[in-house]
C-alpha cells in the first residue's frame, strides 16, 4: 500500500513538472547549447519515467516487471560528435526476486535495485521531444 501512495505522489509531481515541458521547441538541428541541455533535463526525466511505467504493467513478465521506481535528479550530460547523451541514474523495485539485473545496479536488502544507469538521447519531432534511444552506454 505504501508503494502505491508513493507511486501516485511521484506521478502527480512528475506530471506537474514535466507536462509543460513537452512542447519545448528544438533549435538549430543537433546544435544544442549548454543552457538548452540543462533545460532538457526535466523533459528527459519525464520521458524516461514514462518508459519505466511501461515496465509496471501486468502484461510484463514478472521476471522483468517493476512495481516502483525513483529517478535521481542529478542527470549528467555527455556530448560527443554524434549525439548528446543524458546520463540517467535511477532505482527500481522489482515485482519479484526473479528479476534479472541486466544492465547494472545493486540489489539492496529492502529489495530495491539502486544506481542503475542509462544513456538517453532525444529527438525533436514536430517541435516536441521524444526519446530517440536508451542504452547502457554511449
Amino acid at each position: 500500500m505504501r508503494w502505491l501512495i508513493t507511486l501516485i505522489l511521484l506521478s502527480c509531481v512528475s506530471c506537474m513538472t514535466g507536462c509543460s515541458a513537452y512542447a519545448v521547441q528544438h533549435v538549430r538541428g543537433n546544435d544544442v547549447s549548454i543552457q538548452q541541455q540543462d533545460d532538457l533535463k526535466p523533459i528527459v526525466k519525464k520521458l524516461f519515467g514514462t518508459e519505466l511505467e511501461k515496465d509496471e504493467a501486468t502484461s510484463v513478465s514478472v521476471s522483468q516487471r517493476i512495481i516502483n521506481y525513483k529517478i535521481h535528479d542529478d542527470i549528467q550530460i555527455l556530448k560527443n560528435e554524434e549525439d548528446t547523451y543524458f546520463i540517467v541514474t535511477y532505482d527500481i523495485l522489482p515485482a519479484s526476486l526473479e528479476f534479472i539485473i541486466a544492465g547494472g545496479g545493486e540489489r539492496t536488502e529492502d529489495g530495491w535495485i539502486k544506481n542503475r544507469v542509462r544513456y538517453v538521447t532525444l529527438q525533436a519531432i514536430n517541435g516536441e521531444y521524444q526519446i530517440k534511444g536508451i542504452s547502457s552506454g554511449p
